[in-house]
């Protein structure tokens, strides 16, 4: 049994990936990197808006030296975060909500794209369902037509319920084959 335990430990580290340099020295160097993002924001007037967007490009610049998939997903929302606030800060339209919610959906669309060049790759499609309901409440701001946020809705309370049935019946199909 410890044989098993080691060789299993042993066999991940082997099928790990290291990035470009090591993951505390980069780990380190984003935590002063936002720190020193933070300070400058406080000391340059204006500055601030451009924090989320710094931070972002932060862990995006981070993502390709580690290959870690939780720098992707900090990459592609807090960028997406930081764009969509940048943008609405120039937008002088009252639908520049749009503009932040496409920008927030843009973002989720990034990380599962990066996903794909994560080591060990993360394919899993999670990023695109918060991608799809943004961008739906986007359009629906910019086009101005609420009735998108109805059939919305309506669509999500659909998944739930087949999600729900599914592992419903996978749980029930579980337990037969146990018993």
């Amino acid at each position: 049994m410890a044989q098993t335990q080691s060789a299993t430990k042993a066999h991940a580290r082997e099928r790990r990936v290291e990035g470009v340099l090591p993951e505390r020295s980069v780990a380190g160097l984003v935590l002063v990197s936002i720190g020193l993002i933070i300070v400058v924001s406080r000391l340059i007037p204006g500055a601030g808006e451009y924090v989320l967007l710094a931070v972002g490009i932060t862990c995006l610049v981070a993502f390709p030296l580690t290959r870690e998939y939780g720098y992707a997903v900090a990459a592609g929302i807090v960028g997406g975060l930081g764009v969509g606030v940048i943008l609405s800060t120039y937008a002088t339209d009252p639908k520049d909500g749009a503009v932040f919610m496409l920008s927030l959906a843009a973002g989720f669309v990034v990380v599962w794209i990066l996903g794909f060049f994560a080591e060990p790759p993360e394919r899993n499609p999670w990023p695109l369902v918060p991608a799809f309901i943004l961008g739906v409440l986007g359009i629906s701001i910019a086009t101005d037509t609420p009735g998108l946020i109805d059939w919305l809705i309506v669509i999500v309370a659909v998944v739930l319920v087949v999600a729900g049935l599914r592992a419903f019946h996978s749980d029930r199909a579980a337990h037969k084959v146990a018993a």
